[in-house]
């Protein structure tokens, strides 16, 4: 099914975090050096543009979606509590010093949510909210 595309930055947004989440979880095994580089490029990452991201679906898409059921989804709970569970786990890694267990887990973890969305938060967006309102959302220009 092809994206809507009043989604697709933030299909493509996925794409790129899940470029980031694979080398987090290829430096998880190398040595203290290593992982702490490939921390701290992803921690980059995340304040650069997943927590934009993040923002601009809390703030824009899960909104209508909350409109069009009349009421919270399920779905955007669990979308708000990942949210909020990533932030936990990769304040972990701000800590400094991270392990291959938790590097391993904010990469399994990111990646788990981003399926989330791609294949059940955004076809029910696609399906609920109206096609004016979804083309309606304006997203941040990207710089990629």
């Amino acid at each position: 099914m092809k994206r809507d595309p009043a989604l697709q930055p933030l299909t493509h947004d996925h794409h790129h975090a899940l470029v980031q989440a694979r080398r987090l979880r290829l430096a998880a095994a190398g040595e203290k050096s290593q992982r702490s580089h490939a921390a701290e490029a992803f921690i980059a990452f995340f304040d650069a543009e997943t927590i934009n991201h993040f923002r601009e679906e809390e703030e824009l898409l899960l909104p209508l979606m909350v409109e069009a059921a009349g009421s919270v989804p399920p779905l955007v709970e669990q979308v708000l509590t990942e949210h909020v569970e990533l932030h936990t786990l990769v304040l972990g890694l701000r800590r400094g010093d991270p392990t291959e267990e938790l590097m391993r887990e904010v990469a399994r973890r990111l990646e788990s949510h981003i399926r989330l969305e791609e294949k059940e938060v955004f076809p029910l967006a696609e399906q609920t909210v109206a096609a004016e309102a979804l083309a309606g959302l304006h997203f941040a220009p990207r710089n990629r």
